[in-house]
């Protein structure tokens, strides 16, 4: 599950970029990491669309390719907003160089590694006419007055200042000033970047709401949150920022971390990446602080901390689905939230657990393929629900 038709196109995206010497963002190098990390061979596609060699020999196998009309593709992919730095030298006076760069946008990557390894190329039909796409960009913003706006999907952050609301092309979404609280809220199916007056940056996952006061108070800068979402707080030593939750306060004052909240959906985690947290439980008031890479667990008004694997912990930051050691009902609560679907259980259907893991922008058909490989049979219905029954009960 691994390899799907969509992780080369993905993977070499990044990795053209890091070819043309253009800056990677955070995302990016963690999703490239988390990559090369799952196997040495796809270390070795990662040596491959770096070496020269390859490139050049890409270039001549695909030298009837319209280099003009895949730059601007993936110009426009790649460069959603203007790119204002000049293109290096080193691009400038190795044409194959760019022709190996796009190249691995549409294919070139999946070229290398299964021509090159011997192994097949076929990429699997969908396994139903009937799918659904992941979560893309969708938010709504409540402003305190009543008035409710609708984000735009073609854009994926909005900054957020004294006067008002405004996308990252400073287009103005909407004025502030006479407002004191805004709720901004992803639904199933969406998710969302958000930077706060002070600048701290929060991304929303799917089914999460926050909510922020137009001007913090002058001794704390506090939020609420619903869902899931991460934090990249900016440091201001006199001001702490706090996280509430239903069940818990968050307290820092200049770090990152994730907190997984989702109302259904106990226990509770807060994931520290950077700097110092103090978890508060609001039921009896324990609590505990945590060190970069441990992880808060809140169940059943008790809280306890250990050690975790990060990138596995906060793999949705990085565009995957991790699986490792959950079960089939929380696999389904991630797999519900992120394309939209009601799942519903036909029968008794045994609590697998599962290994491993997706990329989130693949499509539901993707994720269901392990489904059917462990004796699960599944049946999507279009008013967006997913019917999952054991293989033995299908077939009655």
């Amino acid at each position: 599950m691994y390899q799907n038709e969509e992780e080369p196109v993905i993977i070499g995206e990044i990795i053209a970029k890091e070819i043309q010497g253009i800056h990677l963002t955070e995302a990016e190098q963690g999703l490239l990491q988390y990559w090369l990390s799952l196997s040495d061979k796809n270390q070795d596609v990662y040596r491959r669309c770096k070496n020269t060699d390859e490139q050049r020999q890409a270039y001549e196998n695909f030298s009837g390719i319209d280099s003009k009309r895949a730059f601007a593709r993936l110009t426009e992919k790649v460069f959603p907003y203007p790119v204002v730095e000049k293109v290096p030298v080193l691009i400038r006076s190795r044409p194959y160089l760019i022709a190996a760069s796009l190249l691995l946008l549409i294919g070139v990557c999946s070229y290398i590694f299964f021509m090159r390894t011997g192994e097949p190329t076929t990429i699997g039909a969908p396994i139903t006419a009937l799918d659904y796409a992941p979560a893309g960009n969708k938010a709504t913003i409540t402003l305190s007055d009543g008035r409710l706006f609708e984000l735009d999907e073609s854009q994926q952050e909005i900054y957020i200042d004294e006067n008002g609301v405004n996308y990252h092309d400073g287009e103005v979404v909407a004025h502030t000033k006479a407002v004191a609280s805004v709720k901004i809220a992803t639904p199933r199916g969406g998710t969302y970047q958000v930077t706060l007056p002070d600048g701290t940056r929060v991304k929303l996952n799917a089914d999460s709401e926050i909510n922020y006061p137009v001007t913090f108070s002058k001794d704390k800068r506090e939020v609420s949150l619903k869902g899931e979402a991460y934090f990249e707080v900016t440091k201001k030593t006199d001001l702490p920022f706090i996280v509430v939750t239903d069940d818990q306060i968050l307290t820092v004052l200049g770090t990152h971390f994730n907190v997984n909240a989702y109302a259904a959906d106990y226990p509770i985690k807060t994931t520290l990446t950077e700097g110092k947290v103090r978890v508060q439980v609001l039921a009896n008031r324990t609590e505990t602080v945590l060190d970069p890479g441990q992880q808060a667990v809140l169940e059943g008004g008790k809280i306890s901390k250990k050690y975790v694997d990060v990138l596995q912990e906060l793999a949705w930051l990085h565009g995957k689905f991790n699986f490792d050691g959950k079960s089939l009902r929380e696999v389904m609560r991630e797999v519900s939230r992120w394309y939209n679907v009601e799942v519903v259980y036909k029968g008794t259907v045994p609590d697998i657990e599962f290994f491993g893991g997706t990329f989130r922008t693949s499509k539901l058909s993707t994720i269901l393929t392990l489904l059917e490989s462990n004796d699960l049979s599944y049946q999507l219905t279009a008013d967006n629900k997913l019917v999952i029954s054991a293989v033995s009960q299908a077939k009655k």
